[in-house]
């Protein structure tokens, strides 16, 4: 199988970061402009750890994972408590039902996925027993919210129509999962039928579509397809590499 993954977590050291800084060209400059962020985020985080009035959950992903990106911890001693706070808000929500005690409330297809990654990334760099169950618990909605081509779609619908898009936030999130040890049934399954439909479905004459096959002229759509083929192993196929070709000449 291509799903031979390295670590998501090499570089999240000191070291390996400054390795990485000075492999991809970065400087003094750009880790200070990085910290900046990281302490603009630690100011506006929300008391119960979430960030954004309108959209809390996906917020509290997205900024979970910045953290996580720096190698930042529970025990960081800049940014810990903003890191424990936003692990626990996370947990809470995934873990949480709705009054019939049916779905859990991050059930829109985008704050799930961006959910779960940052859950799945959290407990692969820390291992801390309370993240597993809600990581767990977000993966497993992913695996069986996938449709039989391998692609996803809005509030996990399994008619016709898929999503690049929306595939990308689920990807990312299976990745984490299968680095972090996940135990969770169809995983690997899901990576692979993911593979598939990227290649098989998503993808026509050089381009990655939208909502068929090659149609779009969005870079975003572009670079969710070659992204997601480069994490699940699949970096070298012709896809990833056409469009990688396509999005360097477009863009230059």
């Amino acid at each position: 199988t291509a799903l031979k993954l390295p670590s998501l977590y090499g570089g999240r050291t000191a070291a390996g970061r400054q390795q990485l800084v000075r492999k991809f060209g970065g400087s003094a400059r750009t880790e200070t402009a990085v910290l900046r962020a990281l302490r603009w985020l630690k100011e506006t985080q929300n008391p119960n750890g979430s960030w954004s009035r309108t959209e809390p959950d996906a917020m509290a992903g997205f900024g979970l994972l910045t953290f996580l990106a720096h190698g930042e911890t529970p025990v960081s001693e800049e940014f810990g408590e903003t890191v424990q706070r936003a692990m626990k808000y996370l947990a809470d929500r995934m873990g949480a039902v709705d009054p019939q005690g049916k779905r859990p409330y991050l059930s829109r297809e985008y704050t799930h996925g961006i959910a779960t990654y940052a859950l799945s990334e959290a407990y692969g760099l820390t291992r801390i027993p309370f993240l597993k169950p809600p990581m767990e618990t977000g993966l497993t909605i992913i695996v069986q919210g996938q449709q039989k081509a391998g692609g996803f779609d809005y509030y996990y619908k399994k008619g016709a129509r898929w999503d690049t898009s929306v595939t990308g936030w689920q990807v990312q999130a299976l990745k984490a999962g299968y680095v972090a040890g996940a135990e969770v049934p169809g995983l690997m399954e899901a990576m692979e039928k993911a593979i598939s439909f990227l290649r098989n479905t998503a993808y026509r004459d050089g381009k990655f579509g939208y909502t068929s096959p090659g149609v779009t002229n969005s870079m975003g759509i572009q670079g969710v397809g070659s992204l997601c083929l480069q994490l699940l192993g699949e970096g070298n196929c012709t896809e990833a590499r056409r469009v990688l070709d396509y999005i360097a000449t477009t863009e230059k």
